[in-house]
């Protein structure tokens, strides 16, 4: 029966040590992101070499290479999980929203909730890093491509005008909010975070100027 036993435990060393690796990978990768975030938002993508990343991370220059090819693949890598991140929290935030009045605020306010809390990421995405601004430019078009979608339902409901274009405004307002978090993480202090959130809020369902009453020519 021992050696039953024995032959039937055989394989399991090997799982285990498998899973081992690839947990020990999963960590490794983990921290080459978390150091290469933080370097970026310290230093921008120009001032950081993939050395540096390595030495952050606690791991030899060499083990960079086997997770990224390089430092722009590191940082795209950085976006695709704080854009899917972002989204998540959105739809979460405004999935219960009885149209835009509702919706609106809710999101504003998730938006700068997530700015809040993941500040390095903002800095690196939405800042004004030059060397960056590729990587910018795809996440911005990812979120505009979210936000028309969400705005070309709005107007076959009826709920927003059909003069408006889908397009046109999801540019707008994803180059709006973008320049808007991104100056208020450099320092929130410059602004209460419900200013900043009733603010945004106000423009994206009135513009700058108060809804006309029914009285108005």
């Amino acid at each position: 029966m021992s050696v039953t036993r024995s032959a039937t435990a055989a394989p399991l060393p090997s799982r285990a040590r498998e899973s081992a690796a690839e947990r020990s990978r999963a960590q490794t990768r983990a921290r080459l992101l978390e150091a290469g975030l933080a370097l970026f938002a310290e230093r921008g993508l120009h001032g950081v070499t993939t050395h540096d990343i390595a030495a952050r991370a606690g791991v030899a220059a060499g083990t960079f290479y086997l997770h990224f090819a390089d430092k722009r693949e590191l940082l795209r890598v950085v976006a695709a999980e704080t854009i899917a991140s972002l989204r998540e929290r959105l739809d979460r935030a405004t999935r219960a929203a009885r149209g835009s009045r509702e919706g609106v605020p809710a999101f504003s306010e998730a938006l700068l909730s997530f700015a809040e809390e993941h500040r390095d990421r903002v800095r690196v995405l939405f800042g004004r890093d030059g060397d960056a601004a590729a990587v910018q430019a795809d996440v911005l078009s990812e979120l505009a491509g979210s936000l028309a979608e969400s705005r070309r339902q709005r107007v076959a409901s009826g709920e927003m005008p059909e003069d408006l274009d889908s397009e046109v405004l999801s540019q707008a307002l994803v180059g709006m909010l973008a320049r808007v978090v991104a100056w208020w993480v450099e320092d929130p202090r410059r602004a209460p975070r419900e200013t900043v959130a009733r603010t945004l809020t106000r423009i994206q369902l009135s513009g700058t100027h108060p809804p006309r009453s029914a009285e108005e020519p």
